[in-house]
């Protein structure tokens, strides 16, 4: 072009920096921070049996099965013209100290409840004092006594190897709970030290630890509540099969072994009954023992706790920190632990990276409804079982010993059905509120 000069276009951008080098950040100390566990959705009031309703319920379900242990024994063509009795049951036949030895254990804590109650209403003592304390101790000398009082007129009639199966549970006994009293008496286990797991006035479980109210002030309180927490439940779990393997053999067994040698018995209908009276003991127990509102306090207890999983491979240091019990940390976190790599993938972390108590804990407990579902289960294959006994038999007196028991394993699957209902709908709504 005429009169042009050929020049050099020049940007009016700003020059554009060049990227430094993107180098992997130690993760900063989660104490810096306030991290809070997520909270669990509010578990609403369920009805549960005070400890009187529940000792005269499982009385009354062990004479049941006694009573029906003997009937399946003893019982009579009376309706035959030329038949020797008059009764159902060959009264004649059946020992009674036998029957009191059975029915004073069985009773021992309604028994128990009973003087314990008249002792704080007329003499106006506290529930958990001394003079208590002492009675419980005097209660058990005076029921060891009658007990073997009413040995010494069993033993006029049976041989001494014979009296020996009156004593088989205590060795039991011993090798569960040693030489403690309280356990044989008292369902619940008692404070562990300072520490106790009670019931607020909402009817929510906590224990005396900051953590239980949902406030973390510290990781060492969370693997404490853990530790106490899972004392706890082993020392109930200990409980369950204790009591249901009692009543099983003095309500089903003890009749059968202290029969007479002459006597014609249906092994396995009497063994049948056995094995019913420990499953229904069982769930019993269970159900009185772990509510709804117990796995809610261990599920709690999961939420601050967390779980680790071991990593494999290797990582520069500038990855990971070297974990403290001190700190709570968040999810992601990567730490090292002796000679291990472990991520956290809870949403805080408390627990100590390959403990396989706290890992055992985290998995039972996640999930607050599938304790429930498994005895669930459990109550209705008995049920089911029971109801196919019934249709299949065509004997007067199992139609009665199956339908009466039923009665009382209706009750207890419906509390499991309406426990496990109430907790997967909970557990249900708080992963929805987690997952947002």
């Amino acid at each position: 072009m005429a009169g042009g000069r050929r020049g050099t276009a020049r940007s009016t951008r700003p020059p554009v920096p060049p990227s430094p080098a993107v180098n992997p950040v130690k993760p900063s100390s989660p104490g810096c921070d306030e991290i809070y566990p997520p909270q669990p959705v509010p578990l609403p009031d369920i009805p549960h049996d005070s400890q009187t309703t529940f000792e005269v319920l499982v009385f009354m379900y062990n004479l049941a099965g006694l009573g029906l242990q003997y009937l399946n024994l003893y019982r009579s063509v009376w309706w035959l013209p030329h038949s020797y009795n008059s009764t159902a049951v060959s009264f004649y036949l059946i020992d009674p100290s036998v029957i009191a030895f059975s029915v004073l254990l069985l009773g021992r804590r309604l028994l128990w409840l009973g003087l314990k109650a008249a002792f704080v209403h007329l003499l106006a003592v506290a529930s958990t004092g001394r003079f208590l304390n002492f009675s419980k101790y005097c209660f058990s000398g005076l029921l060891l006594n009658l007990l073997f009082y009413i040995s010494y007129f069993i033993m006029r009639s049976h041989s001494l190897v014979t009296i020996l199966y009156l004593v088989y549970p205590f060795s039991l006994y011993i090798i569960l709970f040693g030489v403690s009293l309280s356990p044989f008496l008292d369902l619940i286990p008692g404070t562990q030290g300072r520490i106790r797991i009670y019931k607020d006035k909402l009817g929510i479980y906590r224990t005396n630890l900051a953590a239980a109210g949902g406030l973390i002030t510290s990781p060492e309180l969370v693997r404490t509540e853990v530790a106490i927490t899972k004392a706890d439940f082993n020392a109930r779990l200990k409980q369950v099969l204790f009591n249901a393997l009692l009543n099983s053999y003095y309500a089903g067994c003890i009749p059968c072994l202290f029969a007479q040698s002459f006597l014609q018995m249906e092994f396995w209908w009497v063994l049948q009954h056995s094995i019913i009276i420990f499953l229904g003991s069982c769930t019993l127990y269970l159900v009185q023992l772990f509510p709804a509102g117990y796995h809610n306090l261990l599920h709690r207890g999961v939420l601050s706790l967390g779980i680790w999983t071991r990593m494999t491979g290797r990582l520069s240091p500038s990855f990971y920190s070297t974990w403290s019990p001190a700190t709570m940390w968040p999810g992601g976190s990567i730490v090292r632990h002796g000679k291990d790599l472990y991520k956290a993938e809870g949403t805080v972390n408390a627990g100590e990276p390959g403990n396989n108590h706290h890992i055992r804990y985290y998995y039972m407990f996640s999930d607050p409804s599938i304790a429930t579902a498994c005895v669930l289960s459990l109550q209705g294959l008995l049920v089911t079982y029971q109801l196919y006994l019934l249709i299949r038999s065509h004997v007067w007196y199992h139609l009665i010993s199956q339908g009466i028991l039923l009665f009382i394993h209706y009750y207890t699957l419906f509390k499991l059905s309406r426990d496990y209902l109430v907790l997967s709908k909970v557990y249900q709504a708080e992963q929805v509120l987690q997952g947002r």
